[in-house]
């Protein structure tokens, strides 16, 4: 048995890419980025992770904070993601650093703030998450999922919803939902402002995450009774298949777009070293050069282009990531009873 993540994300209509204030990530513990991995014997540093983030659009530097945000939510332990206060704590330890940022990115502008930007970095960078982990057990898989706001999570076997989190119903959306902020955290709310959920997969399941207006419409297809679960999982999959031909030795990037530097805790982005970029700014490695389309957008655009011109899903950023259990014959030794999820073995 193995798993397979694939996933893509698109920018509200007429804004560059560089502008999608959406991020995932993907990764092994102890490894890189995969798409294909294999299960062979149970370790305690060998799970699968996967985040999704919504920058928030209104909130100082949303698209840094998002690539940052998705990627540690990726370095956390599985556990940390069944554990509000232990999630919170991790969570305040990666916005520690963003006060530090935010003054070096106001010291490095070279112009005076637009009216709009003193209320923004005052409040700092906000955004909204949806992340999982996944452990092999025996005769499937164990994932534990953690939210803040209205990304979600969608477990479905076919066109069968079988879990909806942190989100259920499509009125369930909202203007205001609770945010990670890069200044106070969660504020007031603290660990309480933290979904958990967990369950189980068999082979054949999927695991869907979403950014809040695809997850809306996702689910306002399932209570109409027009489910379209396997539609989703067949976009992801193709935009997986088009990341393998597109990127540079056909290995798909780590669902950050054309950023390649290193995201550090203390809100540094594309490994320069010099604080968060500006929302008109690249993120291309440091070349200065405009980013490609991400890898594997064109099968998410043919998606939600008609959709937007119908006005049946709102205009803003889209992401969506599959992770999917296979059955396709490949058996390990289960060690203890478990499985190793690593690449190639």
């Amino acid at each position: 048995m193995s798993v397979a993540v694939a996933g893509c994300r698109m920018q509200k209509e007429g804004d560059a890419m560089a502008e999608c204030a959406d991020a995932w990530y993907h990764l092994v513990q102890g490894g890189g980025t995969v798409q294909g991995l294999r299960a062979t014997r149970a370790t305690d540093d060998s799970t699968v992770r996967c985040a999704v983030a919504d920058g928030a659009s209104l909130s100082a530097l949303p698209e840094p904070w998002a690539r940052t945000l998705a990627r540690e939510l990726c370095a956390v332990p599985v556990r940390a993601l069944s554990d509000a206060d232990t999630l919170h704590a991790a969570l305040r330890t990666l916005s520690d650093g963003w006060p530090a940022a935010l003054r070096s990115y106001v010291t490095g502008l070279g112009r005076p703030l637009d009216w709009l930007e003193p209320h923004a970095l005052q409040h700092g960078p906000a955004a909204t998450f949806v992340a999982a982990g996944v452990l092999p057990v025996p005769g499937g898989w164990r994932w534990s999922a953690a939210a803040v706001g209205d990304c979600c999570l969608f477990q479905t076997r076919g066109d069968t919803l079988v879990t909806a989190f942190p989100l259920s119903l499509p009125e369930s959306f909202g203007h205001h939902p609770d945010l990670v902020r890069g200044l106070d955290c969660l504020g007031a709310a603290g660990p309480s402002a933290i979904r958990t959920a967990s369950g189980t997969a068999a082979p054949g399941d999927v695991l869907l995450l979403a950014s809040d207006a695809l997850a809306k419409w996702a689910l306002a297809q399932e209570t109409g009774g027009r489910p379209a679960w396997r539609q989703l999982a067949a976009v992801a999959v193709a935009a997986g298949e088009q990341a393998r031909g597109g990127a540079a030795g056909g290995e798909p990037g780590p669902g950050a777009g054309t950023c390649s530097g290193s995201i550090s805790g203390s809100g540094s982005d594309c490994g320069t070293g010099s604080g968060p970029r500006s929302r008109s700014s690249t993120c291309d490695g440091g070349t200065g050069a405009e980013p490609r389309a991400e890898a594997g957008e064109d099968a998410l655009r043919a998606f939600i282009g008609p959709l937007r011109d119908t006005g049946a899903i709102e205009d803003d950023d889209v992401t969506l990531v599959a992770v999917r259990f296979l059955d396709d014959g490949r058996t390990g030794t289960r060690a203890g009873g478990g499985a190793d999820l690593r690449d190639g073995r």
